[in-house]
């Protein structure tokens, strides 16, 4: 835990720095969950698109929005990563221009913090993402009977954390009464990526998801797409959004039946009870991964 404690401490330092001094916070402040559409006719059939890492470089990701905005879905869930420096109120001006047409179309939003997104910005943009629970960082939200869990890495998640209990009774919770459960959060515990695996997450919240088994969790960090399933879990990482993409530089960490693409892509879920489709989808509308989870 010693890089991941240093790495809390630098952006604890980095947060009271900006927030002492003297600059001009971003024009406007965005409920990011927006207006969600009315509910589908029926319930148990919906959509939504995953995506993240949106930074860096903005004409992408206003590409990616508007495959988003084609695909019709109800929400989105992003991973992290939503700016390169979450202390500088200009890139959360420009994320807020290049995301309005979600905003347009009442296509909600409910993102994950990312490592750039640190800062005092972030919680003041990010006013309203969840239903109830947890906090502005990690919390949880349900449609139309799926539970929905959004996780925050940095703040302490190892076992005895305020945030791993909390993690631990929203999965006890959607095991009890959700059609299925979700999770999304920044560094997967499996990557290909030059990132790699992340060892707490591996050590710590992996154990929780193959005792509660959600349907999928979907996370970032490296910028690429990347499936796997891991003791029964289902994992995406989709960091696709905009950042300069990366390769799998680890593929030797890759076991069978694994699906690794350096792309910007968005993933299209689409819910039917307890199955969960999935389309990986290029900018240019190539599909480059197909899949399936159910019980």
């Amino acid at each position: 835990m010693l890089h991941r404690h240093l790495q809390k401490v630098l952006f604890g330092l980095a947060c009271a720095v900006i927030g002492s001094a003297s600059v001009a916070a971003p024009k406007k402040t965005v409920p990011l969950a927006g207006s969600p559409r009315a509910a589908s006719a029926k319930a148990s059939r919906f959509t939504f698109v995953a995506y993240g890492d949106t930074r860096s470089h903005p004409e992408v990701h206003r590409t990616i929005i508007s495959l988003i905005v084609a695909q019709k879905p109800e929400f989105v869930l992003q991973s992290g990563d939503l700016v390169s420096d979450g202390r500088n109120p200009a890139q959360w001006d420009e994320f807020s221009e290049i995301t309005k047409p979600l905003r347009d179309a009442h296509i909600a939003y409910y993102p994950s913090r990312g490592n750039h997104d640190v800062g005092s910005y972030y919680q003041k943009f990010v006013t309203e993402p969840f239903e109830a629970g947890g906090n502005k960082y990690y919390y949880a939200f349900t449609r139309h009977k799926n539970h929905f869990i959004v996780l925050d890495e940095f703040q302490d998640y190892d076992p005895g954390s305020a945030q791993y209990q909390w993690l631990e009774q929203e999965l006890i919770k959607g095991q009890k009464t959700a059609v299925n459960t979700f999770v999304l959060f920044h560094e997967s515990p499996f990557s290909v990526g030059p990132h790699g695996p992340t060892a707490e997450a591996q050590r710590y919240i992996h154990p929780l998801f193959v005792k509660y088994r959600p349907r999928a969790v979907f996370c970032g960090h490296d910028h690429l797409y990347y499936r796997t399933t891991r003791d029964g879990v289902n994992y995406l990482v989709t960091g696709g959004g905009g950042a300069p993409l990366y390769q799998p530089d680890n593929a030797s960490l890759a076991i069978p039946g694994d699906v690794y693409v350096s792309t910007y892509h968005i993933i299209r879920c689409e819910v039917d009870g307890t199955q969960l489709k999935g389309t990986v989808i290029t900018p240019d509308g190539k599909v480059i991964d197909t899949f399936i989870f159910k019980p």
